[in-house]
């Protein structure tokens, strides 16, 4: 199993440098306007119709089909792995080794840190149960923990977590490759959480933090990846 070429001090690639640089722009963005959520989804929102594309096809296909993919794509990179491990030889190492990436990525990601820490923790409302869209309960700011709230689970949007996690399968990949693969995962995850959006079950907040979710969870991994690396050299 071969591991992913390190960037080395001072050589992070620049689509990582950019994330990490937004991550805090981002967080003082809602924290200095917390009505941008509300804003945004007034757009979409009719005080007699309700959310205008909830019903759409395409909506209601993302909705159905994304985590499903996702699954698939964790379940088939977890099947390739254990082939390889069983069949030494049979699958070319960077194969092995992406699946691999992507499977603990994919686990921790989505898996964990979505839906087994931040989505029961933060009980967060959705916008169709809030005041503002039809609902009963108060608008929550995206960092205000919602004790209240026992079946709202709206930060972060586990269905853009999916679409999102589409980037790990670049992990073992050297920057341009991981850059395709970012790329496609953003482009996955934001086409699913502006599906989301449409519907009324999340704010652009859940689907920012999604990203970050994955994404550092993916950096997190990569890194573990790294290190038994080095000490196996």
């Amino acid at each position: 199993m071969t591991a992913a070429p390190a960037a080395g001090p001072g050589r992070m690639p620049w689509h990582d440098r950019l994330a990490w640089i937004a991550l805090p722009l981002s967080v003082l963005a809602f924290v200095l306007w917390p009505g941008l959520d509300l804003a945004l989804t007034r757009r979409v929102y009719d005080s007699k119709l309700g959310f205008l594309w909830r019903d759409e096809a395409v909506v209601q296909a993302l909705y159905l089909g994304v985590p499903w993919t996702a699954r698939a794509l964790i379940l088939g990179a977890l099947l390739l792995w254990l082939y390889a491990r069983f069949k030494p030889g049979s699958v070319r190492p960077l194969w092995q080794h992406t699946a691999a990436l992507a499977v603990a990525a994919g686990l921790l990601g989505p898996g964990l840190v979505v839906e087994g820490v931040l989505k029961p923790f933060w009980q967060r409302p959705r916008p169709v149960q809030v005041l503002e869209f039809g609902g009963t309960h108060a608008y929550e700011p995206p960092f205000h923990h919602c004790a209240d709230c026992n079946t709202h689970h709206s930060f972060v949007s586990g269905h853009a977590a999916a679409g999102f996690a589409l980037l790990t399968l670049g992990l073992a990949s050297g920057p341009r490759g991981r850059r395709r693969w970012l790329a496609a995962g953003l482009l996955a995850g934001t086409v699913t959480g502006a599906g989301r959006i449409l519907q009324g079950g999340h704010f652009l907040s859940d689907i920012v933090y999604a990203f970050y979710a994955v994404w550092l969870s993916a950096q997190l991994v990569m890194w573990l990846d790294r290190q038994r690396a080095r000490a196996a050299a």
